[in-house]
């Protein structure tokens, strides 16, 4: 059912606006049938399952209308559901800050993918947003060519069955970055692990995907769950902006 709500432009232009137009990706899920997920940005991204193949919504993403009229869709490791992109420029951020986002209520909260780039049977890693197998929210950024990684986790765990805002910023300084974690518009604390000597991330060909990790043919550490307007941006957000963001969506999505 399509709600109508004559606010809803509105709400989306003042997130738009926070975003700013650099490498920016928002997919606000306005579909709740077929296989195209609209994105604003440079690209749709298709419902898909088993090896990739299309999968339509309504048969086991089980959309859900948002108080706004948007939708939030239901992701499970069985089936293999996730939404599959494409490689672009737009989703790489070499020597540049970028930050993610999403607002989800994962089922199980190990080892799932909210948005990624990194497909590690390819060898072709950049970045994942995820739940780590600990169930701390966490981003990593790789470098491929030496084989090195700098991973950012929250202190304190996820919880599972809640809906959460939650967001990752980097700042997009070389060999020591900053990331900061955000949970419902409050930076949480953390932790860095390096693991070698990172430089930097490095442009690949993997695709972006969302609620898994890998190419759309293999996913890995799939997203059990729901997940609703997930965003990528090539800034990195400031906590005010995280903080406006987070009191534009809550009332969209129903966050409390």
């Amino acid at each position: 059912m399509t709600v109508y709500n004559p606010g809803l432009e509105a709400d989306l232009n003042d997130i738009l606006t926070i975003l700013g137009t650099t490498k920016r990706s928002f997919w606000p899920f306005y579909e709740s049938t077929g296989t195209l997920i609209s994105g604003i940005g440079v690209g749709d991204m298709n419902s898909a399952e088993t090896a990739g193949a299309a999968e339509a919504l309504e048969d086991d993403f089980a959309p859900v209308a948002l108080p706004c009229g948007l939708h939030s869709y239901h992701f499970h490791p069985t089936g293999d559901h996730h939404l599959a992109g494409i490689d672009h420029a737009d989703y790489s951020f070499v020597a540049a800050p970028f930050s993610v986002g999403a607002c989800i209520r994962p089922t199980a909260v190990a080892s799932n993918v909210i948005l990624a780039k990194y497909d590690v049977a390819g060898i072709d890693r950049e970045y994942r947003f995820w739940i780590d197998a600990g169930g701390f929210l966490d981003l990593e950024l790789f470098d491929e060519s030496v084989d090195t990684t700098w991973i950012t986790d929250a202190d304190v765990a996820l919880v599972a069955g809640q809906m959460q805002f939650v967001v990752a910023t980097y700042d997009g300084v070389l060999v020591t970055p900053t990331i900061t974690l955000y949970v419902n518009g409050v930076a949480v604390a953390s932790t860095d692990t390096e693991t070698g000597a990172f430089v930097d991330m490095e442009a690949g060909a993997t695709p972006l995907t969302i609620a898994c990790g890998d190419d759309s043919a293999a996913p890995t550490n799939e997203f059990h769950g729901r997940i609703a307007m997930p965003f990528l941006t090539g800034k990195e957000l400031t906590a005010a902006e995280v903080a406006a963001l987070y009191a534009i969506m809550n009332p969209m999505v129903g966050l409390s």
